[in-house]
C-alpha cells in the first residue's frame, strides 16, 4: 500500500465527517455565540434575510445574512443582554425580545417570519433553552445577581462554587484550601474544590477565556474583584479541545466591561475592635481592625472636544483595598539573668559537663561525665557569643506567665492586600472587535518570626493581563486570536530587627555556613534552643512561582449548515526559587547523663556551653526552564 496515499484518504474522510456533523462546535472561551434557521410559515427556509443582533447596554450592533440553508451565524458575541431582528422583503420584520446570553453558551434561535411589509414588525418572546443542545459539555453559569448578592466572606467568589452540581467543597488530597502562592485575605479562605470527584487540583481557573492560574495547584494567581466580576461558568464535562488541559472542573470567569451609560459602585466592610465587647476575664479589649474598601466604574470612553465613544469604545475599572491588624500574642521561656550567669539551680534534673565525656572504666562501651556543682556553669565555660546572641535577640525574663513562659512576643498580625483591573472594549466597524484587561495585586503580610526581634515578611505581587481580537472576512469565515500572561510571586523573610552592624559575624559563624548563598547573601542562624526559645533568619524567595505566556488563534467557517472550527494554542511557563535557611538546634542529652536516661540534661546548658545536638544549612536554586505546550 501506498503510505501517502493512505494518509490522504485519511484526512479526507477525517474531514468528511466533520462536514457532516450538524452540531457547530464553538468552543468559545470567553464569549457566546447564537445560530439558527429563517423560515417562513410554511416552514420553507429563506436565504439572504438579514439578521441584526445588537447589544441592549452598548446599543453595538452585528449584522449577518441567512445563506442557501436559511441558516445565520453570530460567533464569538461577548455575554450580556441582547435583541434580535429579522427581515426580508414580502415579510414582516420579526424582532425577538430581550434575552441573554452567558459566557460560553452556544444558543439556537429559529425565527419564523410572516408574509407583509417591512414596515410591519412581529415581536418574538425569547424562550430559555432547557438544554445545551449544541454542544456535549455539561456546565453551570453563576450569574452577576448570585455574585453580588449573596454575602462572601472576604469577597472571595470560590465560596460560590459550591452552588453548581458535581462540586464538592472537600479535600480529595490534595490543595482543598489553597495553598503555595496563593494571596489569601486573613479569615478568608478560598475554595478550591473537588468537581466529579476528582482531586482538588484537577481543576483549571481562567478569566475572560485566558489562563489564570496560580503556581501549579489549580489556584487564582489574580483573584477577580466581586464587583468586577459580570458572571462565571463551572464546565463540569468537556470533550473539547479548547478545554483538554484538566481532569475536573473548568471555572472561567467574565470581567465586566463598559457600557454607553457611566455606572459605579463604592463599599466597605468594617470589622473593628470598637464595636467588640471586653471579655469579662481580659482587663481591655483585643485589638483587632479589618477594612475592606474600593470603588468600580463603567461607561463610554468619553474625551471632551475629543473623542466620543460611545457605541465603540468602552471602558470598565475597579479598585480594592484590605488593610487588617490583629493582636498575636505568644508566650515563650527565656533565660533569667542567674541563667546567665551560669546559675541553672532552677531546673530540676542535674546536668552534667560535656568536656569530661569519658569512657566508663567499669563499663567498657559506656560514658560518665561530671556533674556541675548546684547546677552552676563556671563563668570561664559559657560561651560568650552564645551569650552575646542570646541577649542581644531575646526579651528580658519576667514573671512566670503560664507554665514556666516567662516572656510574651506582642508582635500583631498585619496584611494590606491592593487590587487593580482595568478593561477596555473597542468596536471596529462591523467587522473587528477587540479587548484587552489588566490585572494587578500586591499582597503583603507582616509578622512575628517566632519572638519580638524578629520580622517574619511575605510578599505576593501577581498580574494577569491578555486580549483578544476577532476579525469577520465575511459572514462565514472569523478569525479570533488571543494573547495571556500570568505572573506570580511567593516570597517570605525572617529577618532579625534593631541589631548592631556587624553582630551576624561577630558570632563566628564560618561564611560557608552562614553565607555564601545562591543569591550572594547571609544569614544570622536560627538558634533553636528545645523546650525554651527559637527562631531566626530564613528565605524563600519564589520570583517566578506562576510565568506563563499564552497564544491561542481559530478561524471559524461555516459551510451551509455545518460549522467547521480550526484552532490553536502555545503555552509556556517557568519556574524559579531561591530557598536559604541555616540552623543550630540545642538538646539536652548534650549535657545530660550518658549512663542515666532519668537525667537527660538541659538544652538551655548546652546552649550556654555551645555544645549543639545538630546543625543544617538550606542553599537552593531551583529554575525550571521556560517549557511550552501546543495543541490544536
Amino acid at each position: 500500500m501506498n503510505l501517502s496515499s493512505a494518509a490522504t484518504r485519511a484526512v479526507i474522510v477525517f474531514c468528511s465527517l466533520l462536514a457532516l456533523s450538524a452540531t457547530a462546535v464553538y468552543g468559545q472561551l470567553s464569549s457566546a455565540s447564537v445560530t439558527g434557521l429563517v423560515r417562513d410559515s410554511g416552514g420553507g427556509v429563506l436565504p439572504k434575510a438579514k439578521v441584526v443582533l445588537k447589544n441592549v447596554d452598548t446599543t453595538v450592533e452585528r449584522t449577518a445574512e441567512t445563506n442557501a440553508s436559511g441558516s445565520y451565524s453570530f460567533l464569538n458575541i461577548p455575554p450580556g443582554r441582547y435583541t434580535l431582528e429579522t427581515s426580508i422583503t414580502g415579510f414582516r420584520t420579526a424582532t425577538v425580545a430581550e434575552f441573554t446570553l452567558a459566557v460560553n453558551q452556544a444558543s439556537t434561535i429559529d425565527i419564523a417570519l410572516e408574509v407583509g411589509t417591512l414596515a410591519q414588525t412581529v415581536a418574538i418572546e425569547a424562550q430559555a433553552m432547557a438544554i445545551e443542545s449544541q454542544t456535549s459539555e455539561l456546565g453551570t453559569v453563576v450569574a452577576e445577581k448570585q455574585v453580588v448578592d449573596l454575602p462572601l466572606n472576604g469577597r472571595n467568589f470560590t465560596q460560590l462554587l459550591a452552588l453548581t452540581p458535581g462540586v464538592a467543597p472537600v479535600s480529595v488530597s490534595q490543595n482543598a484550601g489553597g495553598g503555595f502562592g496563593v494571596p489569601v485575605t486573613q479569615g478568608s479562605n478560598f475554595v478550591f474544590p473537588a468537581i466529579n470527584g476528582q482531586t482538588n487540583r484537577s481543576n483549571f481557573f481562567m478569566t475572560d477565556g485566558l489562563n489564570n492560574q496560580g503556581a501549579t495547584i489549580s489556584t487564582y494567581a489574580v483573584p477577580p474583584i466581586i464587583d468586577a466580576i459580570q458572571e462565571f461558568k463551572v464546565n463540569s464535562h468537556n470533550d473539547e479541545a479548547e478545554f483538554g488541559s484538566a481532569l475536573g472542573g473548568i471555572i472561567n470567569v467574565v470581567t465586566k466591561s463598559g457600557t454607553n451609560s457611566l455606572h459605579g459602585t463604592l463599599w466597605e466592610y468594617v470589622r473593628n475592635d470598637a464595636f467588640d465587647a471586653r471579655n469579662t476575664f481580659q482587663k481591655a479589649v483585643t485589638p483587632f481592625k479589618q477594612n475592606q474598601f474600593g470603588a468600580s466604574v463603567g461607561g463610554p470612553v468619553l474625551i471632551p472636544k475629543l473623542y466620543n465613544g460611545r457605541n465603540k469604545t468602552f471602558f470598565y475599572g475597579a479598585f480594592q483595598q484590605f488593610l487588617y491588624t490583629r493582636a498575636a500574642n505568644g508566650f515563650f521561656q527565656v533565660p533569667t539573668e542567674a541563667n546567665y550567669a551560669g546559675d541553672l539551680s532552677d531546673i530540676p534534673t542535674q546536668i552534667y559537663n560535656p568536656f569530661t565525656t569519658r569512657e566508663d572504666p567499669a563499663h567498657p562501651g559506656s560514658f560518665i561525665r561530671d556533674p556541675f556543682p548546684n547546677n552552676r556553669i563556671p563563668a570561664s565555660l559559657i560561651n560568650p557569643q552564645m551569650l552575646a546572641f542570646a541577649r542581644a535577640t531575646l526579651p528580658k525574663a519576667g514573671p512566670k506567665l503560664n507554665g514556666d513562659n516567662n516572656a510574651i512576643d506582642p508582635t500583631p498580625l498585619r496584611q494590606n492586600q491592593t487590587e487593580w483591573t482595568a478593561r477596555v472594549d473597542q468596536t471596529i466597524g462591523q467587522k473587528d472587535f477587540a479587548w484587552f484587561r489588566y490585572s494587578t495585586l500586591q499582597n503583603d503580610t507582616t509578622s512575628s518570626g517566632g519572638r519580638p526581634s524578629i520580622s517574619s515578611t511575605k510578599s505576593n505581587p501577581a498580574t494577569n493581563y491578555g486580549g483578544s481580537y476577532v476579525h469577520t472576512f465575511s459572514p462565514t469565515l472569523i478569525l479570533q486570536g488571543q494573547y495571556g500572561r500570568t505572573t506570580l510571586q511567593d516570597n517570605s523573610n525572617s529577618k532579625f530587627i534593631g541589631l548592631p552592624a556587624g553582630f551576624g559575624p561577630s558570632l563566628g559563624f564560618a561564611s560557608t555556613f552562614a553565607g555564601d548563598f545562591a543569591d550572594g547573601s547571609s544569614l544570622i542562624p536560627q538558634v533553636n534552643v528545645a523546650s525554651f526559645f527559637g527562631g531566626g533568619e530564613s528565605g524563600g524567595l519564589n520570583p517566578r512561582v506562576s510565568d506563563i505566556h499564552q497564544f491561542r488563534g481559530n478561524v471559524t467557517k461555516i459551510w451551509g449548515r455545518h460549522t467547521l472550527r480550526f484552532g490553536g494554542e502555545y503555552s509556556s511557563t517557568g519556574f524559579e526559587a531561591f530557598l536559604k535557611s541555616v540552623n543550630v538546634n540545642f538538646a539536652g542529652q548534650q549535657t545530660g547523663n550518658p549512663s542515666n536516661s532519668k537525667e537527660p540534661g538541659s538544652a538551655l546548658a548546652s546552649f550556654l556551653l555551645n555544645v549543639p545536638d545538630n546543625a543544617g544549612r538550606r542553599n537552593v536554586h531551583e529554575t525550571t526552564r521556560p517549557g511550552g505546550v501546543m495543541s490544536w
